[in-house]
């Protein structure tokens, strides 16, 4: 009884296969048939999107690595205290510093723009018009 149903699931199988392989070719090519043109702005603003969202990212990671470089230099400082001979007291301070450094960056970041560029500057974007007073229009 057992190798009956066996062999009439074997026999079922097959089309069953096909005929969803098929019903899914179909679907398919209505979904990708369906699908917008991708233009050259479109392209544009999902790059500049993307350095936007890169530096968001970049000052996430230094303010993180800021943090943990400043927990490491605590830990040295503690080694020093344990074993002065060993551990000299240079490494702590130079760990301190650079984790300061980093936790501090995406603060002076935007200081360092207007310091640099002035009150007014503002930053290009990858579709924007601003890129012509940089390279010319002709």
């Amino acid at each position: 009884m057992q190798t009956k149903t066996m062999r009439l699931f074997r026999i079922l199988l097959g089309p069953l296969l096909v005929l969803s392989g098929v019903i899914g070719v179909l679907f398919a090519g209505t979904t990708l048939a369906a699908v917008d043109p991708v233009s050259l702005t479109s392209i544009a603003k999902n790059v500049d999107t993307s350095v936007a969202e890169l530096a968001t990212v970049l000052s996430d990671i230094s303010l993180i690595a800021g943090v943990g470089f400043v927990m490491a230099s605590f830990f040295k400082f503690h080694q020093h205290k344990l074993n002065p001979t060993q551990v000299p007291i240079s490494q702590g301070v130079t760990l301190l510093l650079i984790g300061a450094g980093l936790v501090l960056f995406p603060t002076m970041l935007p200081t360092a723009k207007q310091a640099i560029f002035g009150k007014s500057a503002t930053i290009a974007k990858v579709g924007g018009g601003q890129i012509h007073s940089i390279i010319g229009s002709s």
